[in-house]
């Protein structure tokens, strides 16, 4: 079964070169959470030590039955050393499976949702992190869009 409102498709990424703080999250707090980290990668950005090209990406790397490992992290134009807790990082790469969430953040659960519903229709499995790509920010919930990505086995 698949979520009709959500086209959902099978591509192939490349790494992307990021900037991130990497945090334990409690499951249900990331939008709570992710300020205080991405604060810290944009204050590197301002201090002039990350070239940052404005696009916030988190990536989920493991989760416990309570908690989530999370890298809070924005796109880079250039490679840069460690400074504090922000580090180089990238995404992941390989086969994945997408699709693009419109709308409110509080509903991301929705295409999560539909793309493991896709994995189990497609005989597919879900490997390793999954992320989110944010679009640029909007007052109105109706105007955002996010894409995201579930690695494959």
């Amino acid at each position: 079964m698949s979520d009709t409102r959500y086209e959902i498709r099978e591509v192939s990424v490349t790494a992307r070169a990021v900037a991130g703080v990497r945090a334990e999250v409690r499951r249900g707090h990331v939008g709570a959470e992710f300020g205080r980290y991405l604060d810290q990668v944009y204050a590197a950005g301002r201090a002039g030590v990350v070239k940052l090209d404005g696009q916030n990406i988190f990536i989920y790397r493991g989760a416990s039955a309570d908690t989530l490992t999370v890298d809070f992290c924005v796109g880079v134009t250039a490679p840069f050393e460690p400074t504090g807790n922000v580090v180089p990082l990238e995404t992941p790469s390989g086969a994945a499976v997408m699709t693009i969430h419109h709308g409110d953040y509080s509903r991301l659960a929705e295409a999560n949702a539909a793309l493991r519903a896709w994995c189990e229709a497609n005989h597919r499995k879900a490997s390793g992190p999954s992320w989110e790509v944010y679009g640029h920010w909007d007052p109105d919930p109706a105007k955002l869009q996010t894409e995201v990505y579930y690695l494959l086995r």
